[in-house]
């Protein structure tokens, strides 16, 4: 039995640990996204209307790269808090 709790607090005190630094990560990508968001906001409007079609196709790049940075932030954030929450579980 001994070495049941033995394990168990080890598992613990690492989804501890892990939850921490996955939500830990979520924020250091969202505050790396967000300076570079904002002024894609600001100026999407303008290079929808521009004809040179290298501009909207960097313009499509930059919202595609925003997009998969921000759902890997969310993920990153949910297990995080996954994590947390299975670490109070009684075990």
């Amino acid at each position: 039995m001994d070495t049941f709790s033995e394990v168990s607090k080890s598992r613990k005190i690492l989804e501890r640990i892990l939850g921490i630094l996955l939500i830990l990560i979520s924020i250091a990508i969202g505050a790396y996204l967000i300076p570079s968001f904002l002024p894609l906001i600001r100026k999407t409007p303008y290079l929808l209307l521009e004809p040179d079609a290298l501009v909207r196709h960097e313009l499509s790049r930059d919202w595609f790269l925003q997009s998969v940075g921000w759902i890997i932030a969310y993920f990153a954030f949910r297990n995080g808090r996954a994590f947390l929450r299975d670490s109070k579980k009684p075990s």
